[in-house]
């Protein structure tokens, strides 16, 4: 149960992230209701991928371990760069704003690959 909570809170977390990319790319400002509410999914993602780890029989965990081990990794990685943003962007929120934010996505679209991954496989 816990790994259908964590790829719903995780989705949903991604289709906010998407949402809010596409109106940073219009340059459209974002509503920090949006922003919250994104991380919120994301933190209870991660919560419920957590449970799911603890709760598996050890020797289903050991034959995905190194695929939950990097989804989990990049994960945690797409959480602290999207709260690092505001501080990498101060002084030039332009150029420095955008790479951070591409990277930002891109972690979170990896790590969120591989959790899909490693529930497939369980």
């Amino acid at each position: 149960m816990q790994g259908i909570a964590a790829i719903a809170l995780l989705g949903i977390s991604a289709l906010l992230g998407a949402y809010l990319g596409w109106q940073y790319l219009r340059r459209v400002r974002s509503s920090p209701a949006l922003t919250g509410f994104h991380l919120i999914f994301a933190a209870a993602g991660l919560e419920a991928m957590v449970m799911l780890r603890g709760e598996l029989p050890a020797q289903v965990f050991a034959q995905v371990a190194a695929l939950a081990n990097a989804a989990g990794l990049l994960l945690v990685l797409a959480v602290l760069t999207g709260l690092a943003i505001p501080m990498i962007a101060k002084g030039r929120p332009r150029i420095a704003g955008s790479t951070a934010l591409a990277v930002h996505a891109l972690v979170g679209m990896l790590g969120f690959v591989l959790l899909l991954i490693w529930a497939l496989r369980l």
